[in-house]
């Protein structure tokens, strides 16, 4: 690869005149002008490593690791060559003894959407985070406010505000809805120490909490348009499956089984769940709030690297607490949005975009059950009506799906987070990144410096991009 020009360089012509640049970067020493066992070393190590440079010739090659051998018998050089060999085999290989796995993996194996998705980027990074726990050195610094977190907190609070009142999102009108949160805001910036000394310490950290503050009456004001354009209500808030703690409201554990008489067990929590009654039959979707928008990925969905939002609704279709009820969609709901391009006409005559437009999965089913004004393409969310009133509209990047093909992801989802939990319980801890595109965990993994990856010599777990039809087809659903 190309070496990059130093910095330094361009100072040292500007003081001397006619001095020319000689690179040496890539120029391979000849055995011949080694004088001494460390040279000796590099030499062999950079022409015989699995990165060595592949215009060397195999006769050169055979030379040189016949030289090794050589140098592996012999009395005097028999350790330098044996270090040499040490390090030309190096493979940085991470494996469990059968007797540890056996007894790490027991009869139940706790996991969640989170830690699958960490063992379907990487084994390693999982081994290294959950089953060492490893943690970076702490430092004492000033944290700042976790937006994502207040977020969450006062929308939680909002809602159970809403339902101890009987009351909800499209039964109450905007102006009380925003008097209500900002209640909400207030009763936690009072009661919450942190963030009450967060607010008072400086004056950008008010200007942060108003800003904050406003962004939650925009998106709850967004929220009240979406829940009167259907007829699914929110009902619950913070609901967890499997062991959280906190947990106030709960469906129960959730559970798969495994082989070996083993069972997985799935931890959770659900931000916002939202009902309709059908016919006689309570249906559920699901609503996961992020701070940003936010799509549903397939590729990472077919991978294993993104399950959140099917193995919430399988969490409400298999816990074991309460009433079961019909999980029909799930949607990634933004909270803080940019302002969308408009022109001055639509900006008069308010009529621009909806910028809160939920994105996920559903059974399109109940499209008119979500947004019964949707016309052509909904403004609430990721489907399109076509002419004959079908929401399959743009089958190939839309949210709305076939029931035969939501049937389909689903039970897609239980088979691959069994078979992800299988590989833990084996004791798999392979040093292997996915590479999907031109991203891996490794630009943002804690643990580098543990497992040293290094791509001449591990292996990416390269996967292949795929969109909604494709993933669709090898899962054997429709193709719309």
């Amino acid at each position: 690869s190309a070496v990059p020009r130093s910095q330094f360089i361009d100072n040292l012509e500007s003081l001397f005149e006619n001095l020319n640049e000689l690179s040496i970067a890539g120029e391979q020493t000849g055995i011949e002008e080694v004088h001494g066992e460390t040279e000796l070393a590099d030499l062999l190590c950079s022409r015989l490593g699995k990165d060595a440079s592949r215009d060397l010739l195999e006769s050169s090659r055979e030379q040189l690791g016949q030289l090794l051998n050589e140098i592996c018998s012999d009395e005097q050089l028999g350790e330098l060559g044996s270090k040499v060999q040490s390090a030309i085999n190096y493979d940085n290989c991470a494996e469990l003894d059968k007797t540890i796995v056996e007894t790490l993996s027991g009869e139940q194996v706790r996991s969640s959407a989170t830690r699958l998705s960490t063992f379907a980027a990487c084994p390693y990074q999982y081994f290294a985070r959950y089953i060492l726990e490893l943690k970076e050195r702490e430092e004492f610094k000033f944290e700042p406010l976790d937006l994502g977190r207040f977020y969450h907190r006062v929308l939680d609070a909002l809602l159970k505000r809403l339902n101890a009142e009987a009351t909800d999102f499209a039964a109450i009108d905007d102006a009380e809805l925003v008097r209500l949160l900002r209640g909400e805001i207030e009763k936690l910036i009072r009661e919450d120490s942190f963030i009450s000394n967060f607010v008072g310490r400086r004056g950008y950290n008010e200007f942060i909490m108003n800003s904050a503050a406003g962004a939650l009456e925009d998106c709850v004001s967004a929220i009240s348009q979406m829940v009167r354009a259907g007829s699914f209500r929110p009902k619950l808030s913070e609901v967890s499956f499997g062991q959280v703690k906190d947990a106030r409201d709960t469906l129960g554990e959730c559970e798969f089984a495994l082989g070996g008489n083993r069972v997985l067990s799935l931890d959770g929590k659900i931000d916002r769940l939202d009902v309709a009654d059908v016919d006689g039959e309570e249906i559920a979707v699901v609503f996961d709030y992020k701070r940003r928008d936010t799509s549903f990925a397939w590729s990472k969905f077919y991978h294993g690297l993104d399950m959140q939002l099917p193995i919430y609704m399988l969490a409400i279709r298999n816990a074991t607490g309460g009433e079961t009820k019909n999980p029909v969609g799930a949607f990634y709901m933004p909270i803080e949005v940019s302002p969308s391009r408009t022109t001055l006409v639509e900006l008069s005559e308010k009529t621009g975009s909806f910028d809160y437009k939920a994105k996920g999965v559903f059974d399109g089913r109940f499209a008119r059950q979500l947004d019964g004004e949707a016309s052509r393409d909904s403004r609430f969310y990721n489907f399109y009506v076509t002419k004959d009133g079908q929401p399959y509209g743009s089958y190939g990047n839309r949210g709305a799906m076939k029931a035969a093909d939501f049937d389909k992801a689903l039970r897609f989802t239980a088979e691959k987070i069994v078979q992800l939990a299988e590989q833990i319980a084996s004791g798999r801890i392979e040093i292997m990144p996915y590479r999907l595109n031109q991203t891996s965990p490794c630009s943002y993994c804690k643990y580098k410096s543990v497992c040293r990856f290094d791509w001449q010599i591990n292996d990416y777990n390269f996967l292949e991009p795929l969109n909604k039809l494709q993933v669709l087809e090898r899962m054997g659903g429709e193709d719309g």
